[in-house]
């Protein structure tokens, strides 16, 4: 890393590390003297010194009639990393407060298209881990084969994902019994079921998919996954 560029980041602006690295150079000068060096006008190196003062990096010496601007060892930067240590443990608290807020806000994705909806359920295989659960509302009028990838069921089944499905009567009749689905009809009462809307909740993720419109909605967020996975247990151990 290049002094300057070491210097901006403990705080120092680029006119001031100018300022300080000249005097380093040619030792004590005057206000002149500084300007010549740094090729900074005579009002800009005014302007800064008192910065330079405040942090302990430069002081004043008179020779004669002369005031000189003399810069401090290079050690008194590491007064400036304390005072930024110190600083910054000050605000950290209110700084974790606002982190923390962010991550109860939900934050929502929206994806169009097959490659959009493919990439919904490729998100699912490829979060959960080995063995895990996801849950899935389908009430899709037919086979949706083609808004998935060619990796998604080979994926799926390594990892030995599980799953809970809703469906309707239509749709579970085409499906074939298997040891990783557990799978519920919604009774014919409540309608056809057949709305070509996919609902899947996935670890603390919650995903609407429109086969109509061709549009995908991903809603993150632990406590709105938390809350529609309890919905869904609840209305399949009633079914």
């Amino acid at each position: 890393m290049q002094t300057k560029e070491c210097l901006h980041r403990i705080g120092l602006g680029k006119n001031e590390t100018d300022i300080y690295l000249a005097l380093l150079e040619m030792g004590p000068g005057t206000i002149s003297d500084i300007a010549k060096q740094t090729g900074l006008h005579r009002p800009i190196v005014y302007k800064h010194l008192p910065a330079l003062k405040k942090d302990g990096l430069v002081t004043l010496s008179k020779r004669g009639e002369r005031t000189l601007f003399v810069a401090e060892p290079p050690e008194r930067l590491e007064h400036l990393l304390d005072d930024a240590r110190q600083q910054l443990s000050a605000v950290l608290p209110e700084l974790k407060e606002s982190f923390q807020s962010q991550g109860k806000r939900p934050l929502m994705r929206m994806l169009e298209g097959k490659k959009g909806i493919r990439s919904v359920f490729d998100d699912l295989v490829r979060s959960l881990k080995r063995g895990e659960t996801f849950y899935r509302y389908s009430s899709a009028s037919e086979s949706r084969e083609a808004y998935l990838s060619p990796s998604y069921r080979s994926l799926r089944d390594a990892k030995q994902l599980e799953r809970f499905v809703i469906t309707s009567q239509a749709r579970a009749s085409e499906k074939k019994s298997r040891m990783d689905r557990a799978m519920k009809v919604l009774p014919r009462e409540y309608g056809p079921f057949d709305h070509d809307v996919t609902q899947l909740i996935y670890g603390n993720k919650v995903a609407f998919i429109d086969y109509n419109s061709e549009t995908a909605f991903v809603i993150e967020n632990p406590t709105f996954a938390a809350y529609h996975r309890s919905l869904f247990l609840a209305l399949y151990h009633k079914l």
